[in-house]
């Protein structure tokens, strides 16, 4: 029976890649939220002070 030894590189290998990709995603929608959050803010700012 093989020892699963030569696995355990991978695995962690691949954890760290889950991690990183979760992380990223998470910061990339947070920061595409505030930009929508502020445009938002923005245009209902312009089109306040035209009324």
């Amino acid at each position: 029976m093989p020892s699963a030894t030569p696995l355990r590189p991978i695995v962690g290998a691949f954890k760290r890649r889950v991690m990183r990709d979760i992380a990223i995603g998470t910061v990339a929608a947070t920061c595409s939220s505030i930009e929508k959050t502020n445009q938002y803010y923005a245009d209902l700012a312009k089109n306040y002070k035209k009324e």
